[in-house]
């Protein structure tokens, strides 16, 4: 229960704080933060009951499914920040869209290979790390890093850290 109430605070304060404040709202209210907070957890909680009915799925299932899909959302993404000073922003986006959508197209579409599904052949991290680092090279290549700002400051931290 305790890991169950601070994964829904920790998702419902990452909705408020990281997406509608950001992107929706910037100048929300605290009273409209904990509104949309409140609403975050009661919808979450509903995505959680969906796939807690379904009598084939495992925890450790379910688990290794998020996982995966946050590897290949986000896995190349901070690597490729890290390392490489010409990925953007919109390199970055695309690359978790990217790496997200293929993990779940992979778990769920109803393809087989040999009559196993595809998730039974591979882990579904693999073609969604794969396709989210081949999305942030080509977005980054098709339209390039031109704030002087980030590629200073990434040039100074790989003075400092080498």
């Amino acid at each position: 229960m305790s890991t169950i109430s601070s994964q829904l605070l920790v998702t419902s304060s990452s909705l408020t704080e990281d997406f509608y404040k950001t992107f929706l709202h910037q100048e929300a209210s605290d009273k409209q933060q904990v509104l949309v907070g409140r609403i975050s957890v009661c919808l979450v909680a509903l995505v959680a009951v969906y796939f807690a009915y379904d009598r084939n799925s495992t925890i450790l299932t379910l688990v290794s499914n998020a996982w995966a899909g946050f590897g290949a959302a986000f896995g190349p993404v901070i690597i490729g920040s890290l390392y490489w000073k010409k990925m953007t922003r919109n390199a970055a986006l695309a690359g978790m869209i990217t790496g997200a959508t293929t993990v779940l197209l992979w778990i769920y579409l109803p393809f087989t290979i040999n009559g196993q599904s595809l998730s039974s052949v591979m882990y579904e991290i693999v073609p969604g790390f794969i396709l989210c680092s081949l999305v942030i090279y080509i977005v980054s290549i098709m339209s390039p890093q031109e704030d002087s700002a980030i590629l200073a400051q990434h040039d100074e931290m790989l003075t400092h850290h080498q």
